[in-house]
């Protein structure tokens, strides 16, 4: 196990679990375009809700890269910007916003499932992260972990005073 943090984290891990799932989907979707077509998506309105969900999903990947890059550095815990509202916002962005949006938009439940594949492959590759971070910053990282969703970017202080009231 790694005991050190790295700039690209577990991604390298996600992409060797995935890429085979991406390159089989992408081969499949442009030989066979209307396999798991979803009908039901080809209203207007589908297309305009996959379109500002793209459009959040960039603005947040965007945001996300930028401060990331500039902010990042090893022994550093980053809690605040995009961080403040969910521990993996760049994966984020990518597995809730982006491949979902363009699932909409081109009706394509191939497309979706890719999304539901880079999920279940985030949740086994982050752990080894999760470790470290652990490990590293011990208590802090625990109170972080307690305080911001994993991939779903909603501040959880928000539901709190939702369920309370």
């Amino acid at each position: 196990m790694k005991s050190r943090m790295t700039l690209f984290g577990c991604g390298p891990k996600l992409a060797l679990l995935c890429l085979p799932y991406i390159i089989l989907s992408l081969i499949i979707m442009i030989k066979y375009p209307e396999f798991l077509h979803l009908q039901f998506l080809d209203l207007i309105l589908f297309k305009i809700i996959g379109v500002l969900w793209l459009g959040l999903g960039l603005i947040f990947w965007g945001y996300s890269a930028v401060y990331f890059l500039k902010y990042f550095k090893p022994g550093t815990l980053l809690i605040k910007g995009p961080f403040a509202l969910c521990r993996n916002p760049i994966y984020s962005s990518i597995i809730v916003f982006i491949i979902p949006a363009l699932g909409i938009i081109f009706h394509s439940g191939l497309t979706l499932s890719i999304a539901l594949v880079l999920f279940v492959g985030f949740k086994i590759s982050i752990h080894g992260e999760t470790s470290v971070l652990r490990k590293i910053f011990g208590e802090e990282y625990d109170k972080y972990e307690k305080s911001v969703n994993e991939i779903i970017p909603f501040p959880r202080y928000l539901l709190r005073g939702i369920v309370s009231n």
